[in-house]
């Protein structure tokens, strides 16, 4: 993990805008996302979190929502299209790049909570969902999240042992497990 420089964080303001004009558009009740696949001044993929148009399905009868789950715990049982993997479909399919197009490429992640754009002191990514999908379907070289003083940057396989052991962290705390 790094920290990137002022001059570095000025260069991305562009894609940050764009970020949360996507996660603006974003229908989940949890939070909202928006995430551009960038190289250079290119932007390969782009898309926001969003619940699927399902008979039957929204926000609303998500099981998350009626546990006491939190910080990636219990998202394989949730129904919604994460901002990540649906920017991965964007430059994959809709844009039709391959995974080597990606390579050099960024992936910022911007996070919207309750309307404002959430910059918190310190990112611990926990989405394997997501971080499995950065590691295997692009070769992008940083993994970008904001804070509350600038942007943080994770190497793409760094981003995925992080989520793992943080999730790994996650699980243990809500299910009160100790290391022996």
């Amino acid at each position: 993990m790094r920290y990137l420089s002022e001059d570095e964080g000025r260069a991305l303001e562009k894609y940050v805008d764009m970020a949360l004009d996507l996660a603006k558009k974003s229908d989940c009740k949890e939070s909202n996302y928006g995430v551009i696949i960038f190289k250079g001044d290119k932007v390969l993929g782009k898309a926001y979190n969003y619940v699927p148009k399902l008979d039957n399905y929204s926000c609303d009868v998500c099981p998350r929502h009626h546990m006491d789950v939190h910080k990636g715990v219990g998202f394989e049982i949730c129904f919604s299209i994460h901002a990540e993997e649906a920017a991965i479909n964007d430059m994959l399919i809709t844009n039709r790049h391959s995974i080597e197009d990606s390579k050099g490429a960024n992936i910022l992640i911007v996070r919207m909570k309750d309307g404002k754009f959430d910059r918190p002191r310190e990112q611990k990514p926990y989405c394997s969902k997501c971080s499995g999908r950065i590691y295997t379907q692009t070769l992008a070289d940083e993994v970008i999240m904001c804070i509350d003083r600038g942007f943080v940057a994770f190497g793409r396989e760094e981003y995925h042992m992080e989520t793992m052991k943080n999730l790994t962290e996650n699980w243990r705390g809500q299910l009160h497990i100790t290391e022996k």
